[in-house]
């Protein structure tokens, strides 16, 4: 095998970390390609080359991405406040287009796109047999929430770029779960079930990933000598909320919020909410998309990937104990701070 230099944009994020851990134990040179060069450093791999870009930069990208093979783009935002709009154009649309251009003027051999399967669509009943794969038509148009719009207007730029024959592999991972994510991100929600903070029992439905699962199939991308245009990285457990739920909580020893309100009422709830309190948890975007059912077929990337998907009970339990070392972590940062 060759070992290739590989950049790595969003490196120091939850799946950033996993991503360029996965490159550098498969025997390929990580490139973190990032806004803060310090705290990437404090969270990689020991040793790790780091680039200072943002990707709003057109210009600092482009440098950052010389003597590299490939380049795996892994920036963005997650966020439903619809304050944050403006940013999530900026972040998901322009920082994407940069990264397409960056590519293409540095000749990298391939660049790895990551997109999210919010930018495939949606299921409106809670029917697993009708999982979305890779061919399915995108059906969340009618949707006015900024995530999604600027999630699928990136995952069309990439779609653009490979049409005009620039050598693009679009990742779409489903919701990713697991260790070490600091910004408690997707796992908030197994935090607000340990806590027993949620307060009614959520509807729609996910499909939950791990991780470091996910994490392999980038590495499997840049080893496959003929890789297909587009993977969705899922799981093969398309499960309602409520069960997802249940289960957590039986994990965690503790009641399962039993709860359950008309769509109509949370969206009412979410609207005063928002209005309140702009950067809530609670916001009618969240409510919007918390109606669907987001269960997704991968079975492309088992086929071409070789995607192995770990339990579930593994990555909660996973989750739980990472969530847990957190706490005494934090408890004894706050001892050593007051003596």
């Amino acid at each position: 095998m060759t070992r290739k230099r590989i950049a790595i944009t969003g490196a120091s994020g939850f799946l950033g970390r996993h991503v360029v851990k996965a490159v550098y134990d498969a025997g390929h040179i990580p490139v973190a390609v990032v806004r803060d060069t310090l705290s990437a450093r404090a969270n990689l791999v020991p040793n790790t080359e780091v680039r200072e870009a943002d990707i709003t930069d057109l210009d600092a990208l482009t440098s950052a991405f010389e003597n590299v093979h490939m380049a795996i783009h892994l920036a963005g935002m997650v966020s439903l406040n619809k304050c944050d709009k403006d940013h999530l154009y900026n972040i998901n649309v322009t920082g994407s287009k940069n990264f397409i251009t960056a590519a293409e003027k540095t000749n990298l051999s391939r660049a790895i796109f990551t997109s999210t399967t919010s930018a495939v669509g949606a299921l409106k009943e809670n029917n697993p047999d009708n999982a979305l794969n890779e061919k399915s038509l995108f059906n969340l148009n009618d949707q006015d929430v900024s995530y999604i719009k600027t999630k699928r207007e990136a995952h069309v730029l990439a779609l653009n770029a490979q049409e005009n024959d620039q050598p693009i592999v679009i990742m779409s991972p489903s919701l990713v779960l697991g260790p070490d994510d600091k910004n408690l991100n997707t796992s908030a929600l197994i935090d607000a079930i340990k806590k027993r903070t949620l307060p009614v029992c959520p509807n729609g439905g996910i499909n939950p990933i791990d991780v470091r699962d996910v994490a392999k199939a980038y590495v499997e991308v840049i080893n496959h000598p003929m890789p297909s245009r587009h993977y969705i990285l899922a799981s093969e457990q398309n499960i309602s909320l409520k069960t997802f739920t249940k289960y957590v909580a039986e994990l965690c020893c503790v009641p399962a919020p039993l709860l359950s309100l008309p769509s109509p009422i949370i969206k009412a709830a979410a609207s005063i909410t928002e209005m309140l309190f702009p950067h809530g948890i609670l916001t009618t975007d969240g409510a919007i998309l918390g109606e669907f059912y987001w269960y997704f077929d991968a079975a492309l990337a088992r086929r071409e990937l070789s995607l192995s998907c770990r339990p579930l009970d593994e990555t909660i339990h996973a989750t739980l104990a990472w969530l847990s070392h957190q706490v005494k972590t934090e408890k004894q940062q706050n001892i050593l701070e007051r003596a």
